[in-house]
């Protein structure tokens, strides 16, 4: 059918014209520019691989409408399925989510995006390939295989730098969530910490008043003052627990601003290419944190 070669040259054209898309509809979307992709070139290598696995299945039945239509809707829905997990698994990221969809699947893909491909597909082996066919056919072969050799090593180490700088800020997200996990059980072990203190605190001072009702005449000034010792020894007791607790807190949050300077220049470099991209559920918690600490702040000002 094709040689290897011609099949890397319809990708890298591929590439091009999906990242030519994507910018200009996001860009328009947002208002700004907006230099789209994984890579930093313009290339959207899913658009490349996607358009080339669609005319492979769907070039021998292109005569059948309907058929070539199945085909681009569950072939590129699980070749969009596939690359969001794999990426957001590889690098902690979701780059594009459907998650506000009515019909979509973990936000990986939707029905909408899914209709569409189909759409493109007919368009592509009806319309759009042949144009292109005949302008990479109509190269000599050493033109085109040095063009094609040219444009993957420039890939290749477009794809190395991206590669290294996704790992990046995957090892910020991963020592944020790190954080973020240990935070949530020191709170959680500081208020179970102070519920149990407080629950035994309760039982003991129920039980010695109950003793010393029982033994009002007799042991009356024994009693008391072993309940004034046990409130005492509680309290203390519960409040050396909760300083404990609260310095390693305070200890856990002074490493959390240390760390989320750089969280949020690798967050604002991500957005600013994929506005659509999330980091999963850190991104609620730093808000949820946010407002906690503003909260705190509008409490203390209004009691000074």
């Amino acid at each position: 059918m094709y040689r290897f070669y011609q099949w890397m040259a319809f990708f890298y054209i591929y590439c091009i014209f999906g990242w030519i898309w994507e910018t200009s509809y996001v860009s328009v979307c947002e208002r700004h520019y907006v230099n789209r992709g994984f890579l930093h070139g313009p290339v959207i290598p899913l658009y490349g691989s996607g358009a080339v696995a669609m005319l492979f299945l769907a070039l021998p039945v292109k005569d059948n409408l309907a058929l070539t239509y199945a085909v681009g809707v569950v072939g590129a829905t699980l070749l969009e399925l596939a690359t969001g997990w794999a990426m957001e698994s590889i690098f902690k990221v979701k780059y594009w989510d459907y998650s506000k969809q009515k019909i979509q699947f973990r936000g990986y893909i939707c029905l909408s995006s899914s209709l569409f491909w189909g759409v493109l597909t007919i368009a592509l082996v009806r319309f759009l390939h042949s144009p292109v066919e005949r302008f990479v056919l109509r190269q000599p072969d050493w033109l085109a295989f040095t063009g094609v050799s040219l444009f993957t090593a420039g890939f290749a180490c477009d794809l190395a730098v991206s590669a290294k700088e996704a790992l990046n800020l995957r090892k910020v997200l991963v020592a944020m969530e790190k954080l973020r996990a240990e935070m949530d059980e020191v709170q959680r072990e500081l208020s179970l910490k102070l519920e149990q203190g407080y629950q035994t605190a309760a039982g003991r001072l129920v039980q010695t008043r109950e003793n010393l009702a029982s033994h009002a005449k007799q042991r009356r000034g024994q009693l008391a003052d072993r309940w004034i010792q046990g409130r005492a020894a509680l309290a203390s007791h519960v409040e050396q627990s909760r300083g404990q607790l609260e310095q390693r807190l305070a200890a856990l949050t002074e490493q959390k601003e240390m760390q989320l300077g750089e969280f949020q220049l690798a967050h604002r470099r991500l957005r600013r290419r994929h506005p659509s991209a999330t980091t999963g559920k850190l991104e609620e918690w730093l808000a949820g944190v946010k407002r906690r600490e503003e909260g705190q702040k509008e409490e203390a000002t209004q009691e000074s």
